[in-house]
């Protein structure tokens, strides 16, 4: 990851809990999400993701931080995806409890995955979360 990219610059309070994907990984990272990425709508793609739930949040951080909680898979690495050359690896536990730090100030939409589970969720910009399992998973 380029230390110059505006991303980096706007989480680097976080560094010490995240750790930026090289362009072939970044890209790697960019592959798996968008196998996952609905073509019609914002949100995760209902033929290559199974039992997918949506929440919308609005405003209410507390019972979106709580929904995610009870979803994430336990502690573990997942990887961030903004982009194609703007990802990164950081702990489950630590992006439920960070996600409005990390989400919300660039208002961009993001999937995150797994590379030990199916799980896959995607972060709208409009304050709704969607999560499922990755049909295909290896």
């Amino acid at each position: 990851m380029n230390a110059t990219h505006w991303r980096v610059e706007e989480l680097k309070h976080h560094a010490a809990h995240i750790v930026w994907l090289d362009a072939e990984g970044a890209r790697r990272a960019y592959d798996v999400v968008r196998l996952h990425d609905s073509k019609t709508h914002l949100g995760l793609d209902v033929n290559t993701v199974g039992s997918v739930e949506r929440f919308a949040f609005g405003d209410d951080v507390v019972s979106a931080t709580r929904w995610l909680r009870a979803r994430m898979p336990g502690s573990q690495q997942v990887v961030v995806v903004f982009g194609e050359d703007a990802c990164f690896v950081c702990s489950s536990v630590f992006l439920v409890e960070n996600w409005s730090d990390i989400f919300v100030p660039s208002r961009d939409d993001a999937m995150v995955y797994s590379n030990d589970t199916p799980c896959i969720l995607f972060y709208c910009h409009e304050n709704a979360y969607e999560v499922g399992q990755r049909i295909v998973f290896d």
